[in-house]
């Protein structure tokens, strides 16, 4: 399994726990939030509609990333030329999610919601998995022969030793 596809499945993962509980009591988690005693049909709506669109989320990216083809089985099927749009996505989505987690931990410390530090840490930690896969995840271009990563180039630094060692 690629970096990709272990981000599509951790994000799908973190996204489901948060969305069933939306889905299946609305009510619930609307009267954490609320202080009003009969709950808003706006706001079951609202939360119901919120854990449907994390849950489309999820499997879009699931399967976008190509983990879970959308064509016949063969073996001459290259990896989801969407894979990387949206690795990037998500991981924007993220990192917006644990900021606004911050932000609202932040200025409501002294009430003692400890949800929003564990959405922040939750959607923090897919976002750094997720930079790392844009960054890092990409494969392997190490060459076998020699070692080196073929992907340096010299600039603006160049290998005085190695150039010192060709012959001309």
């Amino acid at each position: 399994m690629d970096a990709v596809s272990a981000f599509s499945l951790t994000s799908l993962g973190w996204l489901s726990a948060q969305a069933l509980p939306l889905i299946v009591w609305p009510s619930f988690v609307a009267s954490l939030l609320v202080d009003e005693v009969p709950i808003p049909p706006a706001a079951v709506y609202f939360a119901r509609a919120l854990g449907i669109a994390q849950l489309a989320l999820a499997l879009q990216s699931l399967l976008l990333s190509g983990l879970l083809p959308l064509h016949a089985a063969d073996d001459t099927a290259a990896a989801s030329p969407y894979a990387w749009a949206v690795l990037f996505l998500s991981t924007m989505y993220h990192g917006a999610a644990a900021f606004y987690s911050y932000g609202c931990y932040y200025y409501r410390v002294q009430t003692s919601v400890s949800a929003y530090a564990v959405g922040c840490a939750g959607s923090s930690a897919l976002a750094a998995f997720g930079l790392w896969c844009l960054l890092f995840g990409g494969g392997s271009h190490i060459s076998r022969r020699t070692g080196a990563d073929k992907r340096t180039s010299g600039f603006p630094f160049t290998n005085s030793a190695a150039e010192k060692r060709k012959v001309r």
